[in-house]
C-alpha cells in the first residue's frame, strides 16, 4: 500500500472520527431513555447511578440532597410496590461549558390504577469519567 493511500485513508477516519464525536443531546436522550428503562423495571441500583454524589433536587417543598432523593426512591420502589411506568418527551438540551450541559422537558409518570403524574422538570449534568450525571433537577 501506498504512503499516499495511507495517508488519505488515515486523513478520511480522522474526518469520520470527528464528524461523528459524541454529541451531547444524544447522550442525555440517552441517559435519560436509560433511566426511564431502569426506573420501569424496578432497578434502584442502577437508578441510584443516575444520580452525582453532590446531586441537589429542588422542589416546592424544598430542597433535597442526594442521600434524601436516594432515600426516598428507596420507598417508592419497594419491591411489590406501585412506582409507575416513567417516560420523558420533549426534550430540550443547551450546552453550558464543555462538562455541563442542562436538560428540560416534560416527565410522565403512569401508574396501574390509571392516575398519571406529569410535570415539567429542568436537570443540569456533569459529565464525569462514568458518563453524564444528574447533579441539579429543579422539579
Amino acid at each position: 500500500m501506498s504512503n499516499l493511500f495511507r495517508a488519505v485513508l488515515l486523513l478520511g477516519f480522522l474526518l469520520f472520527a470527528n464528524a461523528t464525536e459524541a454529541d451531547p443531546k444524544n447522550e442525555i436522550e440517552a441517559v435519560l431513555g436509560y433511566f426511564a428503562e431502569m426506573w420501569n423495571e424496578g432497578d434502584l441500583n442502577a437508578v441510584r447511578s443516575y444520580y452525582h454524589r453532590d446531586f441537589v433536587l429542588v422542589t416546592a417543598e424544598g430542597i433535597l440532597s442526594a442521600g434524601q432523593r436516594l432515600g426516598d426512591l428507596e420507598a417508592i420502589m419497594e419491591p411489590g410496590k406501585d412506582h409507575g411506568e416513567l417516560s420523558f418527551s420533549e426534550i430540550r438540551v443547551k450546552l453550558l461549558g464543555d462538562e455541563h450541559v442542562m436538560a428540560y422537558g416534560r416527565s410522565s409518570l403512569k401508574f396501574s390504577d390509571s392516575t398519571e403524574l406529569n410535570s415539567l422538570f429542568t436537570t443540569v449534568y456533569v459529565k464525569t469519567p462514568f458518563g453524564w450525571k444528574a447533579i441539579l433537577t429543579h422539579d
